[in-house]
């Protein structure tokens, strides 16, 4: 749990004054605890979840609950934390989790030119970037931070996919085109759209001026269009 600092059970707050050490530790053990428990429920259902994701799950999970109840998240942790039906956060989890993996199912490959593909890059770096310039969304809350993150795990995905494609397109008479795996697909389809709809909601901004997040709202979404339909 050293990754978190502050308050030794999220990070999130600093204990006023400072508790006695075996507090801290008790709080610690408890939230590891939870931590694995979450991790044991996911296996159980087929879903493998990473220690980090489990701990950032259950952070985000203490801060807002201690938030709705007027507590300390230090006081959640030691009262509340065990009492948490871990069993329903997890299967909220792999509806999700199902949700994504029938969307890539469900998606076909894509044979797009070279050219369109460039367009395709430079707007998903842009996403990256737009996340970069916006990382105090990253702490505002559960739902702006997993937009965020979201977004780079999609973008990052595709970016990773797209470097063997390229590599390996093909040159005819009409050009050369890049074959796009359905997962590529998916994953930029869900960057640029999670992206656009956060700057012309107003969420996030290239701090340029509001023209300046137009005109790249409008590039991504004319950038977006030449992906399959869904």
């Amino acid at each position: 749990m050293d990754r978190f600092p502050g308050c030794p059970c999220t990070g999130r707050l600093s204990c006023d004054g400072g508790p006695p050490q075996e507090d801290r530790v008790r709080r610690m053990t408890k939230f590891q605890e939870a931590v694995e428990r979450l991790r044991e429920e996911g296996r159980h259902r087929g879903l493998d979840i990473p220690a980090v994701t489990a701990q950032d799950i259950l952070a985000d999970l203490v801060t807002s609950a201690a938030a709705t109840l007027g507590i300390r998240e230090e006081t959640y942790v030691r009262s509340h934390l065990l009492n948490v039906d871990l069993a329903d956060l997890v299967t909220h989890l792999k509806q999700a989790d199902d949700a994504q993996k029938r969307e890539v199912a469900d998606a076909s490959p894509a044979v797009i030119k070279l050219e369109d593909t460039g367009r395709l890059i430079a707007s998903l770096a842009q996403a990256v970037r737009c996340v970069s310039l916006n990382h105090d969304r990253l702490t505002t809350g559960r739902r702006d931070k997993w937009e965020a993150v979201g977004v780079l795990d999609d973008a990052s995905n595709c970016l990773t996919l797209l470097g063997e494609a390229v590599t390996n397109s093909h040159t005819t008479a009409q050009g050369t085109a890049v074959l796009w795996s359905d997962e590529s697909v998916v994953y930029a389809r869900r960057a640029l759209t999670q992206t656009i709809t956060n700057i012309r909601d107003g969420g996030w901004t290239f701090a340029h001026g509001p023209q300046l997040d137009a005109d790249v709202a409008t590039r991504m979404n004319a950038d977006l269009k030449i992906l399959p339909p869904e």
